[in-house]
């Protein structure tokens, strides 16, 4: 409590607070005897063995020894910090906190007041989209009745700061403190400016529903067309989820919640009374995200594009979950046909059509197996070795006992061992070897297999982008790749044994070496579309770094001409990924 926040206050909030009614609005608990027990969120927990005193205000598993009060629940729980978890029950009770500490003290009122004129600017924004004819026509293009807009507080930011704030009356007051508050900008000139002009708003709500941010979608097709607020002391987009407010508001616990791309995609399934539907703002799942996901329920349904990217996806976030999947929360998948999404689809196929998708959505084991099958031949002793090698780690990083024998056991199916006693003994070799082979081998990231397949096929360089233009990045081992690719366009007919003589004497020539021999698990007709893949996520990644440097710029400095060409460059190559 270290005298930042006052002793008596935070007994007085304690007090005000039923930890019972507090954690049964996150996890169900049910009555036994004078308390209540529940399965532990804090560790695999096969019988309940978490319990919750209202007598005492307090919690403890018998199973993990996790216990505390009200605070401690949420620090742990919603991975809060003290001071936040504080601010979580005074939003509760609605008070105030009495900081001692008067940096904290500004800190806290800087939050208040930034949502405070989020808030404000959201009313304006909304107010905006119904005076604005051309933002107004086309979400009635895209299908978006009155309901809608008003139930996620859809809004319009004019094309420039000087009308929409003339138009809407807003004060020179209340400009000053979105200029303070860094919600509308100034750039070197001195003109006014909204990141988002020119964009129809989508509002991003907290639990509470306090406004923390937008998502922004150009209106004239200009790039990017969806844009997101910057990181904030409010906004973390890493950890928030579009819509889940919106869902919680018509159902504390939902059964399942449906995972989509896009804004638009929520709010049209929900038009369609698909009340469950949420979207990481646009961004790759997070480890947060999975979280606070299964924090709200105990099915997760991801929907992606049927095409090779909405599969990688799809995978990519599998793998993220897969260390909390338990007995109670798990994951499935749906895929849709390719070039649609949920918003084009479900106006085709109608309600019914889209939930049977729901209700047949791949569980979480079938999925696992057809990712990971394609790229092996199992009519191969050889690949149903690598098979077991690429799955087991994965298979490991799952909790839950129950899970990880089921999904072992189809993996002994699928090499051809079918007694368990044999499987087990099988899996004992492995982790042997697996020992064996990890004081020899470096850790498998995306940049070194990378760089193992172009050192063991040189012929790859021909179909590789150009991304020279881009050395001085900072991406971990980027330097060596392009130093390798250099080398393989300037000798266009090198083998890997040529290319290792290259550098001999140097100082990579260790690693080089190690990844000519790495056994990448890639069958040779995937190869190559191995390599464009990872290449072109690193090369996305470095656009996005050198696009969010550019925009930085722009606020700070403004852009050259040059400059503006690159980040328009830019903004077209992302529109297409």
């Amino acid at each position: 409590m270290s005298g930042k926040i006052p002793k008596y206050f935070i007994t007085e909030l304690l007090s005000r607070t039923n930890i019972v009614e507090l954690i049964n609005t996150r996890i169900t608990l049910k009555k036994y005897g004078k308390n209540y027990q529940t399965n532990c969120p804090f560790h695999h927990d096969k019988t309940p063995s978490f319990t919750v005193s209202y007598e005492k205000q307090f919690y403890y598993c018998f199973g993990c020894n996790a216990h505390g009060n009200a605070i401690d629940f949420l620090i742990k729980y919603e991975n809060l910090s003290f001071i936040e978890s504080i601010e979580e029950l005074s939003i509760m009770h609605g008070v105030k906190i009495p900081f001692e500490n008067k940096i904290n003290n500004n800190f806290y009122i800087k939050k208040q007041n930034l949502y405070l004129f989020m808030e404000k600017l959201c009313k304006l924004y909304q107010k905006n989209i119904n005076i604005t004819d051309s933002a107004y026509h086309y979400l009635a293009e895209r299908g978006i009745n009155q309901r809608m807009i008003d139930f996620f507080l859809l809004g319009f930011s004019s094309f420039n700061w000087k009308n929409f704030s003339t138009n809407l009356h807003i004060s020179k007051e209340l400009e000053e403190k979105f200029i303070h508050y860094n919600i509308i900008h100034i750039n070197k000139k001195g003109y006014k400016y909204d990141q988002f002009q020119g964009r129809i708003i989508f509002p991003i709500q907290d639990l509470h529903g306090r406004i923390i941010g937008f998502g922004g979608r150009s209106l004239n097709n200009s790039l990017p067309k969806y844009l997101n607020s910057p990181e904030t002391d409010i906004f973390h987009k890493g950890k928030y989820i579009y819509g889940l407010y919106q869902v919680k508001k018509k159902c504390k616990q939902p059964k399942y919640l449906l995972v989509v791309e896009g804004y638009i995609d929520v709010i049209t399934l929900t038009q369609y009374n698909i009340n469950y539907v949420v979207s990481p703002l646009g961004t790759s799942t997070t480890s947060e995200h999975i979280q606070l996901l299964f924090q709200n329920t105990d099915i997760v349904v991801y929907c992606y594009d049927g095409d090779d990217a909405g599969k990688n996806a799809a995978w990519r976030t599998l793998k993220k979950a897969l260390p909390y999947i338990s007995d109670q929360k798990t994951l499935k998948f749906i895929l849709l046909p390719r070039n649609e999404d949920p918003d084009s689809i479900i106006r085709k196929e109608g309600r019914d059509a889209f939930q049977k998708r729901i209700n047949n959505a791949i569980t979480m084991p079938k999925f696992f197996f057809k990712c990971l099958l394609r790229n092996f031949n199992l009519s191969s002793s050889e690949d149903k070795f690598s098979l077991s090698v690429r799955a087991l780690p994965l298979i490991n990083s799952i909790s839950s006992d129950t899970i990880r024998i089921y999904l072992r056991q189809i993996l002994g199916r699928l090499i051809g061992i079918l007694d368990d006693h044999q499987f087990e003994k099988f899996l004992y070799e492995y982790e042997i070897k697996k020992t064996y082979r990890s004081q020899f081998q470096i850790k498998r990231t995306p940049m070194r297999v990378l760089i193992a397949l172009l050192i063991q096929n040189p012929a790859l360089s021909t179909v590789a982008p150009s991304i020279i233009k881009f050395k001085n990045l900072k991406v971990k081992g980027l330097p060596i790749f392009l130093e390798i690719l250099k080398t393989c366009l300037s000798n266009p007919h090198i083998n890997t044994g040529q290319l290792l003589e290259f550098y001999r004497d140097t100082k990579i020539i260790n690693i080089l070496k190690t990844l000519a021999r790495w056994d990448h698990m890639i069958i040779q007709e995937e190869i190559q579309n191995m390599f464009l893949d990872l290449l072109m996520n690193i090369y996305d990644k470095i656009l996005e770094e050198r696009q969010e440097y550019l925009i930085a710029q722009e606020r700070i400095r403004g852009l050259t001409i040059i400059e503006k060409k690159e980040i328009w460059s830019i903004n077209k190559a992302l529109s297409k990924k």
